[in-house]
């Protein structure tokens, strides 16, 4: 994982102002957890990160890189993060496993040695 830091993000939907200048630093290596309430944010924030929703106002960088600039209205695209999110649901896509699911983000990102990396494990443990 790389260093992320968000300064002064503000969400709104409509009129509801969902993110309230959130101000965060999560170091490389850090382990994080967002804890709250049903509704206080938690999902949103993931969403703003992982670039699935643009703040109103803003700036959020990775590793010191600016992957959002809210005034100069620069939206990194979220492939363009390297970073990856798992949905509350139950599964990404809950025709395949838990493994294919994996695998299949794996092989996206063109990372084949570790995609058999995870074969081999998952053929171990059973």
């Amino acid at each position: 994982m790389s260093r992320i830091e968000l300064k002064h993000i503000d969400k709104f939907y409509g009129t509801n102002h969902v993110l309230r200048d959130i101000n965060l630093v999560i170091e490389d290596g850090d382990f994080m957890t967002l804890l709250g309430p049903s509704g206080c944010g938690k999902t949103t924030t993931l969403r703003v990160v992982s670039g699935l929703e643009k703040p109103q106002n803003g700036i959020m960088t990775i590793d010191g890189v600016e992957m959002i600039n809210a005034d100069d209205a620069y939206y990194a695209e979220p492939s363009k993060r390297g970073l990856n999110l798992v949905f509350q649901s139950y599964a990404l896509w809950p025709h395949m496993t838990v493994y294919n699911n994996i695998a299949f983000g794996l092989k996206i990102q063109k990372m084949d040695t570790f995609s058999s990396t995870l074969t081999e494990l998952s053929s171990s443990a059973t």
